[in-house]
Order: structure tokens, then sequence, then C-alpha cells
């Protein structure tokens, strides 16, 4: 099987194979005349997309036994600026899921089971500036377990944001784990669905006294859902209208993506009075009491939130330490290698 070394390849996630559905619909009215709506389409989320989550526990026992506690994660890829084709392997969740004492990854195997990776706390970096955002380096055993991982170049930037007019009404969607019915035997991520309903030029303050740049996307978030990618997914439009700024002529330019979005970090609540009926009047309880009601919105980390913590210096300076023990090692070795440091000839499929 070979020892993983510092490398990982080919399994970044890509788009662009997503099945794209859309046109006009065929319908009729109350008398039977047919008439015709446009239906923008709908895209199937590809199933390497669920791949790259991952779920966070307190321990051992509760990873294995699928106990209600812990949160989301997934994986992303950071390339080798000196090996070609050669990617950094991280994971991610939120810095509260981490204080929350939930460090140890649950991730399924190609064989089609679950394994635990026993970290602790300490093997987890947060942001500098306390964004809620936690990543982990990982380097695992080639060929054992099925993931893919989100290669950062599929970030969102305030350029691309610019670039493409990302705003207000763009579909998202947020793939994690849904806490009541996560997969027992494997993880099952599941998938939520909506819109951007907020830019993140305002900051929202936390519960751990940090305000921090966010989005709020409309998708029903739930707890459990702490540490979930999000995605922006633009591409129904193939093309999306714009005005050359010189010569005001109306132009169009091609989509890529989806992108992530960001990452999600809990949803805003709001608090109602209970109330109780005085005659024909509901008025509020004497005690003052609260319910606490969930307002829909999840609260999204920018993508280049992510971005910044990986450019901190401890990270960059441990790729770069890969990049140099990985040369290191080709340059030593008799026989051809690949990026992980491994003997091509032992490799198994893929």
């Amino acid at each position: 099987m070979g020892e993983p070394v510092l490398y990982h390849l080919g399994h970044e996630i890509c788009f662009d194979t997503l099945p794209r559905s859309g046109g006009y619909e065929l319908r009729y009215s109350e008398l039977g005349h047919p008439f015709y709506v446009w239906r923008n389409p709908v895209p199937r989320i590809d199933d390497m997309v669920l791949d790259c989550v991952v779920y966070l526990y307190p321990s051992i026992e509760d990873a294995m036994a699928g106990y209600r506690v812990g949160g989301s994660g997934f994986l992303i890829g950071v390339d080798s600026e000196v090996h070609e084709n050669a990617t950094v392997l991280y994971a991610v969740t939120n810095a509260h899921v981490i204080r929350g004492n939930c460090p140890i990854i649950r991730l399924n195997t190609k064989l089609g089971a679950k394994d635990v990776i026993p970290l602790n706390a300490e093997d987890w970096v947060l942001h500098e500036d306390g964004d809620d955002l936690a990543v982990c380096p990982l380097v695992m055993a080639p060929g054992v377990y099925k993931y893919r991982y989100i290669p950062s170049n599929l970030f969102v930037t305030p350029e691309l944001v610019e670039q493409h007019r990302i705003g207000p009404g763009d579909d998202v969607f947020m793939v994690g784990r849904f806490i009541s019915h996560e997969g027992q035997q494997r993880n099952t991520p599941l998938a939520r669905f909506g819109n951007i309903s907020m830019m993140p030029w305002e900051p929202i303050p936390t519960e751990w006294g940090i305000a921090q740049d966010s989005f709020l996307v409309e998708v029903r978030s739930l707890s459990g859902f702490s540490g979930s990618p999000v995605f922006v997914d633009i591409r129904p439009y193939t093309t999306r209208p714009g005005v050359d700024p010189k010569t005001l002529d109306v132009v169009t330019e091609p989509l890529g993506g989806p992108w992530l979005l960001g990452v999600d970090w809990g949803h805003p609540k709001f608090h109602e009075p209970v109330k109780q009926r005085e005659g024909e009047r509901w008025v509020d309880v004497p005690e003052g009491w609260v319910i606490e009601s969930n307002s829909g919105q999840a609260a999204v980390l920018p993508a280049w939130r992510l971005q910044q913590l990986l450019n901190q210096e401890e990270l960059v300076m441990a790729r770069k330490r890969a990049d140099d023990e990985v040369t290191k090692r080709k340059d030593s070795s008799s026989v051809t290698l690949d990026m992980r440091g491994n003997d091509i000839r032992q490799q198994p499929e893929d």
C-alpha cells in the first residue's frame, strides 16, 4: 500500500460534468389551452460533492456509534507551488466545534465502511483573527478512504463576486451532517438548498464576542451543520448578461463553478415573548419568558477568510517543508516516485 507522504493526488472535485436541465415547460390552462413557462435548470449535485464531507465527534466511541453530538467538516486541497499535480490536504470545520472538544474525524472507506481518525484539539490551527474557522493538515494512507476535496481555486473571492455579480437570489446548496439521521454504518451527508439573502458587508456578532464577515443564506440551517461547506451555483444562466463599461454594449460571459461560497458557522436566532390570553387579547406573560426561534438563515464565513487562514505563516511554512522533503526524496530515489513519495509500481488502482 505504501506509506502516505505529504501529498494527495486525483481526488479533487470537478464540476464540469454535472448534468443540467431546464427550458420551457409545457402547461395547460383551465380550458385546456397549452402555454409554456420558462423553468431555470436545477443541477443535480454530483455524488463526489458528498464525498468531501467529514463528521466530527468528541470521542472515538461517539464516532463509531454515531451519537448525536459534534459537527460537520469537509476536505480541501491546496496545490503545491513546486510539484505539478501535487496537493496538500486539509480538514476544515468551525473553531467552536474544536473548542467544544469535537476534534475527532469520521470518514468513509472505499470498502463502504467508516473509519475514525483520532485527532486532538492541538492538531487544529485556528484563524489568527478569531474567525470561527479551524483547519488540520492531513496525510492519509493511499487507496483506503473514499473522499474528494475542494480545490482552493474554487474558493469565492471578492473579485469573483464583483466579476460575476454574485448577490441576493443566487442559488446555494450546503452539504453536511444531518444529526438526526447521519448514518450509523457510514457517513451519509444531507444537502440543503436555498439562496443568498444578504452579502457580508456588515459583520455579524457571535456569541464568542467576535464580529465576523458573513453571508446570510436561506437554507433553513439547523444544529449539526456547523462546519459544512456552502456552494454558490449560478450555472443555470450559462451566461449572465452585463454591460461593457467602455462601449455600453450588452455582453455575456461564461460562468464556472459552483464555487465554495464559505463555511456555515451557525444560524442567527430570534426570541419571541411567551404570551398568555387575557380576554380577547394575547399579552406577554409577567415573568418575561421568551422562546427561541430559528430564523431559517445560515451564517456563512466567506471562502476568502478560509484562504486567509491557509495563508497563515505556520501553514505556509509547513507546505514549503513538504515541498522540500518531496524534492529531497525524489532526488535521492533510484525508483520512480509519485508526489506522495511512493513507488508508482506499487500503487493500487484508485
